[in-house]
């Protein structure tokens, strides 16, 4: 996933550079235009052909921006099913819903069982932010490929939405001190009711 406002800031400069060089060419021609009183063709020009080749990459390159400011909107995504907050702390999680108190996941006398598990509702789409308390740590779920870093003074982010039941399990994958080993990710995707 790529970082949050260094993303908006590129999408951002792209789109103030292609507004500029769009104003830009439409004020040239408006000038040509009523400088001259029309426009000067030569014997072997075409003009519906340079009309066609200016149209149609302009309309294709507005369509492909109004698709991409949609998915920086959000409006792909519909209705949010929750936030969840997650802290990375030594030796183990916390997790927050929106909402919700919060509460500590962790390890309990099983490899790979903690006491409380991150709970969410199948079905639902959730923005889930991480960070972390004192250094740095990693949360990471292999089975849905997500690995966010969890860094002090730093919130990451990422959309998601959970489609199957079951109980999954990640890790840890920055190492973080001497308990690093037990601080193991478990996510319980849950039905509605």
């Amino acid at each position: 996933m790529i970082g949050g406002y260094m993303y908006y800031d590129l999408v951002f400069f792209v789109l103030t550079l292609c507004s500029f060089i769009l104003f830009w060419i439409f004020w040239i021609l408006g000038w040509q235009l009523c400088s001259y009183r029309g426009v000067v063709v030569q014997p072997y020009d075409s003009q519906l052909v340079e009309f066609m080749w200016t149209f149609f990459p302009t309309v294709s390159v507005a369509f492909l921006c109004l698709l991409n400011l949609q998915f920086l909107a959000g409006g792909e995504m519909g209705s949010i099913g929750g936030i969840v907050k997650v802290v990375g702390r030594q030796w183990y999680w916390s997790y927050n819903h929106l909402g919700c108190d919060g509460y500590d996941s962790i390890m309990g006398d099983l490899i790979d069982g903690v006491d409380k598990p991150l709970q969410l509702v199948r079905n639902h789409p959730y923005y889930v932010f991480v960070t972390s308390s004192d250094v740095v740590h990693s949360f990471s779920l292999p089975e849905f490929n997500i690995k966010v870093d969890a860094i002090p003074g730093r919130i990451n982010q990422f959309y998601f939405f959970p489609e199957r039941l079951g109980v999954f399990v990640g890790y840890c994958t920055e190492l973080c001190g001497a308990g690093h080993a037990y601080m193991p990710v478990v996510l319980e995707i849950v039905s509605e009711e």
